[in-house]
């Protein structure tokens, strides 16, 4: 056996949703049968293009990507209304959580974020041999971003900010992201991740853009995995400062987003009008979602992402696997609470009928 790092020999590896090949084997269920509502996957697929602009980009996949992916590049400049020099790619947002970690962190540093919250942010920290620092969220599964601010350190060198929160589903409005970042001292990196932006329908939610646009120590994240329906490719991206983003770049490697990859994330683009009507059918499979929950009275957040995180008497794994032996994948979250990706109709039907058989138990 290899000598590993102690620090490292210490973390939990991440643990991914089960593939409906394992489940579907462990129960004696044809895989058809099986529905995966545990890795806010979208139900959709990829946006029309596409699939024809990936198959394209095939034939060229004997050379190096372009490095600096100037298609996509002026694709989302256009997108976001963002000149190209403030955009930064990578192998989906957890890539660059990945670099970010790697070019603030270091022994004698220390990062803070929300918890629960992403677990990438525990684990590159970690790997950057920097100290985590965790702060609960509030009563509501919010970010607590008072005790955000205490919790800061003069060693802090990162603080991440889910929003919309993952796994709870929970926004921090935009006025009060903005007076928090007022508050951070200007040496602290903030790293806003959006992941899960293009689903909130809250009015009082802003992105922070705005903020990364004019500010050194901010950066925004986004990603193709999620509405985009690109999971599988790993497209993320960071807005912020060219100065910021040229010396984050620096713990970058090359050819970190591939030429198939590139193409498909660039035709995503171009069609705002599908953009807008899943963002209206997740908001519309959420809020059935949350009705079911709130009329059975069932604990769940107010979730504006493309899932929502409930509670179950039974606790989280076994209730996850009482979800599984009926052919539905489930997400166990911790402190016993569970988080259900919003699916396609049939998805959704599938999993309130669990529910219920799982209540008359």
């Amino acid at each position: 056996m290899p000598r590993i790092r102690p620090d490292v020999a210490a973390i939990g590896p991440y643990v991914p949703g089960r593939s409906i090949e394992e489940v579907a084997a462990d129960i004696g269920m044809a895989p058809g049968e099986i529905v995966k509502l545990a890795s806010n996957e979208s139900p959709d697929g990829p946006f029309p293009g596409v699939v024809e602009a990936a198959t394209k980009a095939l034939a060229e996949t004997s050379r190096y990507p372009d490095d600096d992916l100037r298609a996509l590049t002026a694709a989302l400049s256009g997108f976001l209304g963002v000149r190209g020099d403030h955009l930064w790619f990578g192998s989906g947002s957890v890539g660059l959580i990945g670099h970010i970690a790697s070019a603030v962190g270091g022994p004698g540093t220390s990062a803070v974020y929300a918890w629960p919250s992403f677990i990438m942010y525990r684990i590159a920290t970690r790997l950057a041999m920097s100290e985590a620092v965790e702060v609960p969220l509030d009563d509501d599964h919010t970010h607590d971003l008072q005790g955000i601010r205490a919790a800061l350190r003069p060693d802090t060198t990162v603080v991440y900010l889910c929003n919309p929160n993952n796994p709870t589903g929970t926004v921090v409005n935009g006025e009060e992201v903005s007076a928090f970042v007022d508050s951070v001292p200007e040496q602290t990196l903030v790293v806003i991740d959006e992941a899960y932006h293009d689903y909130v329908t809250e009015p009082r939610y802003a992105t922070a853009i705005p903020e990364a646009l004019r500010r050194p120590n901010v950066l925004v994240l986004r990603t193709f995995s999620k509405i985009f329906a690109l999971a599988g490719h790993r497209v993320g991206y960071a807005v912020g400062i060219p100065e910021t983003i040229l010396e984050l770049r620096k713990a970058q490697p090359p050819f970190t987003v591939g030429q198939v990859a590139q193409a498909a994330a660039t035709a995503s683009l171009r069609d705002r009008g599908e953009l807008d009507r899943r963002r209206k059918a997740n908001a519309a499979a959420r809020h059935q979602l949350q009705a079911v929950l709130a009329d059975r009275s069932l604990p769940h957040t107010d979730s504006q992402a493309n899932f929502v995180y409930f509670e179950l008497a039974a606790g989280a794994e076994e209730a996850s696997g009482l979800f599984t032996q009926r052919g539905v994948i489930v997400r166990p979250m911790s402190g016993g609470w569970l988080r259900v990706t919003v699916g396609s109709l049939e998805e959704n039907r599938r999993f309130l009928e669990a529910l219920d058989q799982i209540l008359t138990l």
